[in-house]
């Protein structure tokens, strides 16, 4: 097992390094944009040929399977990132100068002055974890580009796109390591893996904001919390003090994850203090506060003093604003989702739409954008995810029910259903059209794909199962045709 995890962690150090030596390859050779899509669509073609001819030799196991389907998961991330310029649909990016005051200005910030903003103004009021890490590998990259837009400030802005790729790469790689966990094996392993490979969620999160690695962290949070609650050993407890330490340095929304983490301590607790074993978990749960607290509040703290910035401060939105919900009921913004509005546009409508679960649904296909295709490819990627949302959902909800069965999968459940709560909780209190943006629960995307996998798994062949399998490939083709295609 040991073996097994340093094998996982050289898995992880390679995909950072295989992002980066391509991001860098690109700059030196800058294809055009439709150059790069078209390769992306040969890429996944190929890879469908060379399944189709091992199903013909009946070798296409599910270990081969699963490895394409990831190999093609990352041929879309890859692929987007580099035909996606660090302005284009991105979010917050503000002027390319380090008194832009947004993720731009941040990064160039960091990189120019060798320290961070000295204000809070916009979006340099954000936790800082991301920005250093970008200028870290930016600023070396740019370096070493020199005459090919290494002085360029986009250009310099733009190599931060590296850290979210390779993180959206690494949570598809987590996500056969949740299968694992749930011991979820055969097709509904390959439509788990499936379903987050094709997710566009996670293309559209390799963005320059903090998104797709704080999706990653919490990724990480949730596998070693299992492990946690399994073996709640030294090791497990360091790994997790740190992963929420440097997740709260990276978005303060983590904590809603953290939540879930404190109860399967005090879980643990309680249960050792029934059998009069719980001396050995006081010290860890000191150590876990003394690693997680500075490391994850420091930069609260520090806009507190310098600035009287809130704890959890995030920048509001006026009522009278354009984007504001808050004048259409709770009942149609929280409780049901709004299905005539699935069939009048596919693509959420940042100004007008109001109902969390449509534009959720809606966000994590398009995100707040519109794209130049035929209408048969978003309608037949919009009614392919709503199809997987039926076995995600009912996946989520049964495990809840598994405390006494498998705890693993109860966990998960339980993970999922408490940050999806914190989801609900802050759209009420921010209500607002950008609140419900999809790139904020990118997260959930993995647990409830294994999740569902694994009901589907335990009921033998009922309709919820054909269903999954039979969605998975259609959702995956649109998802190919809508980002090879769009402009």
């Amino acid at each position: 097992m040991k073996h097994f995890k340093e094998k996982k962690i050289l898995q992880y150090a390679a995909v950072f390094v295989m992002v980066s030596l391509i991001y860098v390859m690109w700059r030196l050779m800058l294809p055009n944009e439709k150059g790069i899509r078209i390769f992306m669509g040969i890429l996944i073609a190929g890879e469908a040929v060379f399944d189709l001819i091992m199903l013909k030799q009946k070798k296409l196991t599910a270990d081969v399977l699963v490895a394409s389907i990831i190999f093609a998961g990352f041929v879309m991330r890859i692929g987007y990132m580099l035909y996606t310029p660090a302005a284009v649909r991105s979010h917050d990016m503000w002027e390319f100068e380090k008194d832009g005051y947004g993720h731009a200005g941040y990064i160039l910030t960091i990189i120019e002055d060798r320290m961070l903003p000295q204000t809070n103004t916009r979006q340099y009021y954000q936790q800082p974890f991301f920005y250093i890490l970008c200028a870290l590998v930016s600023a070396p990259i740019n370096s070493f580009l020199g005459g090919t837009g290494g002085h360029d400030p986009e250009m310099i802005v733009d190599t931060g796109k590296i850290i979210s790729s390779a993180a959206s790469c690494i949570v598809l790689l987590m996500t056969d390591t949740f299968c694992k966990e749930l011991d979820l094996k055969g097709k509904y392993r390959a439509a788990a893996v499936g379903f987050v490979a094709f997710c566009p969620a996670f293309y559209l999160s390799e963005r320059i904001t903090p998104d797709m690695l704080c999706t990653l962290l919490m990724t990480i949070a949730l596998v070693y919390t299992l492990r946690w609650y399994r073996s709640p050993d030294w090791k497990n407890t360091i790994i997790l003090a740190f992963t929420y330490g440097l997740g709260v340095m990276t978005k303060l929304s983590i904590g809603a994850l953290a939540l879930f983490t404190a109860g399967v301590f005090a879980w643990k607790f309680f249960e050792s203090v029934k059998e009069k074993k719980f001396g050995p978990y006081i010290p860890k749960f000191i150590v876990f506060g003394i690693i997680s607290l500075p490391l994850g509040l420091w930069y609260s703290i520090r806009n507190y003093k310098r600035f009287d910035q809130p704890f959890g401060y995030v920048l509001e939105i006026p009522s009278d604003h354009a984007l504001y919900t808050g004048d259409h009921s709770f009942f149609q913004r929280i409780i049901l989702p709004d299905l005539p509005n699935f069939v009048t546009e596919p693509y959420a409508e940042v100004f007008e739409d109001y109902n969390l679960w449509t534009y959720m649904v809606k966000s994590s296909l398009f995100g707040e954008f519109k794209f130049e295709v035929p209408a048969i490819v978003p309608i037949g990627l919009m009614f392919a995810a709503i199809a997987l949302t039926i076995p995600a959902v009912t996946g989520v909800v049964k495990g809840a029910f598994r405390s006494k069965e498998n705890k693993d999968q109860f966990l998960m459940s339980a993970a999922v259903l408490v940050f999806m709560a914190s989801i609900v909780y802050f759209y009420i209190k921010y209500p607002n059209g950008c609140s419900m943006d999809f790139r904020y629960m990118t997260f959930i995307v993995a647990p409830a794909a294994v999740l569902a996998g694994k009901y589907c798994a335990e009921n033998g062949k009922k309709w919820i199962g054909t269903l999954y399998t039979a969605a998975v490939p259609v959702y995956a083709l649109f998802s190919v045709l809508m980002y090879t295609m769009i402009r």
